[in-house]
């Protein structure tokens, strides 16, 4: 029976060859499989029709669980799915191993694409409870894949964590829609990771270049995105090196739909053990400008990787390969420890003789850099990049160090240095291996700005002018919240928030000034552009506008104060005012009047002689 179950499985993996070299490259499983090879015990489950779903969408996949064991046995208590790693170990038992190197030097493998994404809930144990001799339907929602193409796939099962059960799926290609139970299922907040990109794959000493996709699948706008990737020393749980101190990204804002990707570079261990690898992902968010961050909100993204089958000094190895010293890194650094694009750094490289009973000698390490577009990435400083090393005992260690530079253009990301050893063994002679590290190459933040145009270049006290200007991304890294602030004794302080600039892209400033003081200075105001890196290290550029306040002027130079109220009117006079007020003049007028005639009289009597009898 287990022979021809062998049999079934070799013809099925038969039949997919000769529809892959037939039909080309494929990407999902054509046909179904006989889900009874993959299950520990037949009967266990039944499926009366194909769960179906469509890429980028929700599945349910509904099934009858037969609880055969006799009363009084164990009862079924959980369910699980299976993960990545675990469905490729299936799919490798039954068809084998496919891994290949091509020309190219590429790796490649049939396709056993793993149907589902994947976050901290959906490899959780789901309670069942069935008694022996009794069956209960079970449906289990899971998220499809938006990457994958139509086809025949498959889910596995763990009942208890020990009874293995799958089952088929059909999925129908993405085509932008979304199902009714995804609609209303949308939470005003959330995210996907891994929307239309393959799993990263890469060999052991290898740089991983690859992007994660992130999705707001959730109602509501988002705002200061940021994806922290999570580190783990255990190689077992974690495949890359940890070379730079912070893996933190920060996406900005994302719009409900949107989708960013999120860059990494990472060196694959050189003693990683081939298969999967959850790597998890915290994301954290405002939900409003401004606002706390949320709780993060763990999301899981596979990579793939290929370790070294066999360790090269093992018992099948050849007579050649035992009779050879093994020389390897023992560790490395480089002064400064941040190495800029354009800035020269010294690196410092620890070599080790790990053999345990062959000698070294006459050995020259040979240090040469990955290349982009036929250029070196990093070029010695004194044109030399060979270090010759007289003789190693097993266990000892050699120190190599070298000054490189940078080149300016480089990118940021992980670069290979590739140390070329040339050697002597006292059984073995002019051995040539290789050994490969990875540096991180950063590049420095650069921003200019546009005219700054005041309009007006001077306001009186109370009054406001309107700044304006462009901030330019001239580097190759992006600004992340940038921000502009205006100071001065004779103004209101006041910040303007731009936000992230994007590499080669501008950012806008617009905004009022309020003047609250007379100048008395020349009138400069100080103009601080800050900005953060990936990394949240914080910069600022200084820089000055010209900007007048003088004092309001609206009060006339007497400080009269030209407000009045109801009491200051006078009323019209009467009729009787108006007479009392006219009595006065009019008497003195009378009385001027009364001399006047006085004194004539006076000079008549004189000329006649009757003064005296007058006075």
């Amino acid at each position: 029976m287990r022979g021809m179950r062998k049999w079934k499985r070799w013809a099925v993996f038969l039949l997919l060859f000769v529809v892959l070299a037939v039909g080309g490259s494929r990407t999902a499983q054509a046909e179904m499989l006989n889900m009874t090879d993959f299950q520990d015990n037949n009967g266990t489950i039944t499926v009366t029709k194909v769960p179906r779903g469509k890429a980028g969408n929700k599945i349910s996949i509904k099934m009858t669980i037969h609880n055969t064991a006799e009363k009084g046995d164990n009862s079924f208590k959980t369910i699980r799915l299976a993960n990545a790693y675990e469905y490729e170990r299936f799919m490798t038992d039954s068809f084998g191993e496919s891994d290949d190197e091509g020309d190219s030097g590429d790796l490649y493998w049939y396709d056993k694409s793993f149907p589902f994404e994947a976050d901290s809930n959906t490899f959780k144990n789901k309670a069942i409870d069935i008694k022996p001799g009794s069956s209960k339907s079970v449906t289990l929602t899971y998220k499809l894949r938006r990457d994958l193409s139509a086809g025949y796939y498959q889910a596995f099962f763990f009942i208890d964590d020990s009874l293995k059960v799958g089952v088929n799926l059909w999925v129908s290609a993405y085509d932008g829609s979304s199902t009714e139970e995804d609609d209303n299922t949308k939470l005003d907040y959330d995210f996907s990771i891994g929307d239309n990109q393959q799993t990263p794959y890469a060999g052991y000493n290898q740089i991983m270049d690859f992007g994660v996709n992130l999705t707001n699948t959730g109602l509501k706008k988002v705002y200061d995105v940021r994806v922290d990737m999570q580190l783990d020393a255990d190689i077992t749980k974690f495949p890359f090196d940890i070379n730079e101190g912070n893996y933190n990204r920060k996406m900005g804002d994302m719009e409900s739909g949107q989708m960013v990707t999120v860059p990494y570079s990472m060196m694959v261990r050189e003693d990683v053990k081939s298969g999967f690898f959850p790597i998890h992902y915290l994301v954290t968010y405002r939900e409003e400008e401004g606002g706390e961050f949320s709780e993060p909100v763990d999301k899981v993204f596979y990579v793939r990787v290929k370790g070294k089958d066999d360790d090269e000094l093992s018992a099948d190895a050849g007579e050649q390969d035992r009779t050879k010293a093994r020389i390897i890194v023992d560790s490395f650094e480089t002064i400064p420890a941040e190495i800029y694009a354009g800035q020269p750094f010294e690196l410092r490289v620890r070599m080790k003789n790990a053999s345990s009973d062959v000698a070294a000698s006459n050995i020259m390490f040979t240090f040469a850099s990955e290349e982009v577009e036929n250029t070196p990435i990093f070029t010695s400083e004194s044109g030399s990049t060979s270090v010759v090393v007289n003789n190693m005992a097993p266990g000892a260690t050699a120190d190599l160090s070298m000054v490189f530079k940078a080149a300016p253009t480089a990118e940021q990301k992980s670069y290979r240095m590739t140390i070329q050893e040339q050697y002597d063994s006292p059984e073995f002679k002019n051995a040539k291996e290789e050994v490969k590290i990875a540096l991180p190459v950063k590049q420095e933040p650069r921003l200019n700005t546009s005219t700054i145009d005041v309009m007006p270049d001077a306001i009186e006290v109370g009054s406001e002018t309107n700044v304006m200007f462009g901030i330019n991304n001239t580097g190759k890294v992006m600004l992340y919240n940038v921000n502009a602030v205006f100071e001065a004794d004779s103004i209101q302080k006041n910040e303007a928030y731009v936000g992230n600039i994007e590499p080669g892209k501008s950012g806008n400033v617009d905004t009022m000034i309020n003047g609250i003081a007379p100048t008395t200075d020349d009138g400069k105001v100080k103009l601080s552009i800050t900005y953060e890196d990936e990394n949240g290290k914080v910069s600022t550029v200084e820089k000055e506008i010209q900007l007048m306040v003088n004092e309001d002027q609206s009060m006339d130079e007497s400080n009269v104060d030209d407000t009045w109220s109801s009491d200051d009117i006078q009323p019209e006079p009467s009729t009787t005012d108006k007479l009392k007020h006219l009595a006065i003049p009019v008497g003195i007028v009378g009385v001027v009047l009364a001399a006047v005639i006085l004194v004539v009289i006076r000079r008549k009597k004189k000329k006649a002689g009757m003064d005296d009898e007058i006075l």
